[in-house]
């Protein structure tokens, strides 16, 4: 760094790595911190550093899904960023190897069980196609009223699964 005083003298400062000041955060990060516990946000940290013998419990898991894959991404960006490049592969090969867990745990806890359970294979998969917006896929009338029968709370935890599962098959409903 220099470091210039005027009319007295310009110095040249070295400045340690370990002092200058960290990447800033990006915006979504700034909007994403807030919604993920603390203590949540350190379990997945160390579970994404691969310290030994840590993984996140299922309610972090859970915590973690809702929070949602860009904040997730954008968290291991930062995390990576501020590593050695040497353990960046380990931090991304770690960092999916959590989300995929924590989505199952998600999938297999009791709202979308108990929701599932209630809504037929193909109904399921008409909701399923429409959430995704595959072209034309609009589900029927029989279907979207089995979908309000089951409630806001069933809809959003279906919609939320298949977004942090992407394309994947998600739901095991009834036959």
């Amino acid at each position: 760094m220099l470091v210039v005083l005027p009319g007295i003298e310009a110095r040249i400062i070295e400045v340690e790595e370990s002092a200058k000041a960290p990447p800033p955060y990006s915006p979504i990060i700034a909007s994403c911190a807030p919604k993920l516990p603390k203590n949540c946000g350190d379990e997945v940290k160390e579970s994404v550093l691969g310290l030994e013998g840590s993984v996140p419990t299922a309610d972090c898991c859970r915590q973690l899904v809702r929070w949602g894959k860009t904040c997730h991404d954008a968290f291991v960006q930062l995390l990576v960023s501020r590593e050695p490049a040497s353990q960046k592969s380990s931090i991304f090969t770690n960092s999916k190897t959590i989300w995929e867990g924590c989505v199952d745990v998600e999938e297999s806890s009791p709202i979308i069980s108990s929701c599932a359970a209630k809504l037929s294979k193909n109904c399921g998969d008409e909701v399923k196609q429409s959430v995704l917006g595959l072209q034309g896929s609009v589900p029927t009338d029989k279907c979207c009223r089995q979908l309000v029968r089951l409630g806001k709370t069933c809809h959003d935890a279906f919609a939320q699964l298949l977004v942090s599962r992407g394309l994947k098959e998600v739901f095991h409903f009834r036959k």
